[in-house]
């Protein structure tokens, strides 16, 4: 599961498989786990009495799951059946409970597309970048992209541009930049657009750009500044001769060993980036 979990409860003899996300579970403290971490794919369903009766008798905790029961017959909310399994052991503390209930509230007021585009961007921060690619591509291309704001689609295509500037397709990059900048406004994005053009080392063009949006001063300074942080950075390391080597290849017309080497030079970028702004990627 990507984590070291100490179990201090029963650890039942077959795992019980949690259908929505295809794991099996053996103790109270995989099941809290599994739980906290989907909880934006869980519906009703997925509490159900099988459930119930794991609780109960496999992993022999008796009060939690005639509770559970209980809560089950009487069809409450998916919230109080969840946080009945959540509080049934020491998993979690007070302040992530809390932190936990808030979420799943926050989940409730969501449409299914809202859901999943919270999915995908907490899959961005933790590094699942493909992943989360993936799952922005499937977004963009289902029925309900209705019902994302102009601010939702735009942090979207935002973070997609991050993903093709990890593949190293910087024109693909620029153009999604340039897309969400459209359709969220956010001064985050602006700055990436520029920067994705600023490194193609086409002056004439990111001048135009330049231009034709009106940057501010202090933007503006903010990205040659940033350029030239990650150019001293380079000079300063063993990896110098990468920068005139991505200059040969580009002269040489010999673009995807270039797109390669550009995308370590923007790894570089973005970690200067992040020191003075750390809302990218966005959501």
């Amino acid at each position: 599961m990507g984590k070291v979990i100490l179990c201090a409860g029963k650890t039942a003899e077959k795992p019980y498989v949690l259908d929505f996300v295809g794991i099996g579970v053996l103790t109270i403290e995989e099941l809290c786990f599994c739980l906290r971490q989907s909880l934006d794919i869980i519906d009703s369903s997925a509490i159900d009495r099988n459930l119930a009766a794991f609780v109960k008798n496999d992993l022999g905790m008796s009060k939690c799951g005639s509770r559970l029961e209980n809560l089950i017959g009487s069809r409450v909310s998916l919230k109080e059946k969840l946080m009945c399994i959540f509080e049934s052991c020491d998993y979690y503390d007070e302040q992530e409970l809390e932190k936990i209930s808030s979420e799943i509230d926050e989940l409730s007021r969501m449409s299914g597309i809202e859901r999943r585009k919270k999915r995908a961007d907490k899959q961005m921060y933790q590094g699942r970048i493909t992943e989360a690619a993936e799952e922005y591509r499937s977004i963009l291309g289902s029925s309900g992209i209705g019902e994302l704001s102009d601010d939702g689609m735009g942090e979207i295509l935002h973070n997609l541009g991050i993903y093709e500037i990890r593949r190293g397709d910087m024109e693909e990059a620029i153009r999604l930049f340039l897309d969400a900048y459209e359709h969220n406004g956010y001064r985050e994005t602006l700055k990436a657009y520029l920067f994705a053009l600023k490194l193609t080392r086409n002056n004439t063009r990111y001048s135009d750009e330049v231009k034709r949006l009106e940057i501010d001063p202090k933007l503006y300074s903010e990205i040659e500044n940033g350029m030239h942080s990650v150019e001293e950075d380079f000079e300063q390391s063993s990896n110098y001769t990468e920068i005139n080597r991505m200059k040969v290849l580009w002269q040489q017309g010999r673009f995807s060993e270039e797109k390669r080497l550009s995308g370590e030079i923007i790894d570089r970028m973005k970690h200067v980036y992040r020191q003075d702004n750390e809302e990218e990627p966005v959501e």
